[in-house]
């Protein structure tokens, strides 16, 4: 797998305590650092996949970065719904015109 580094500063107090965790974990800092931020990164965006599907939607993300944040099960339900509400702003709007 191919990896990307990310460099952060830390202030001395939050430097200590992370060097205090994991040494109770018997784990590096890196280590810890590493999984604390994937599990973030997770967390965000489940709690924050409706507005991943609206971006989508308005064209902003493709449906491979989609299919990643959201999986492709919930890809296929948000292109399902794309495609039932274009089908029924038709309908309504031939509706629309009968009743004019």
């Amino acid at each position: 797998m191919q990896t990307k580094q990310l460099n952060v500063k830390l202030m001395p107090e939050l430097d200590k305590e992370i060097e205090l965790v994991s040494k109770i974990l018997h784990i590096p800092k890196v280590d810890w650092a590493r999984n604390v931020l994937a599990h973030e990164v997770k967390k965000e965006l489940e709690e924050h996949k409706s507005f991943v599907a609206m971006e989508y939607m308005k064209g902003n993300i493709s449906r491979e970065d989609l299919i990643k944040i959201v999986g492709r099960k919930d890809a296929q339900d948000v292109d399902f719904i794309m495609k039932k509400t274009k089908e029924d702003f038709k309908e309504a709007k031939k509706l629309a015109k009968k009743l004019k």
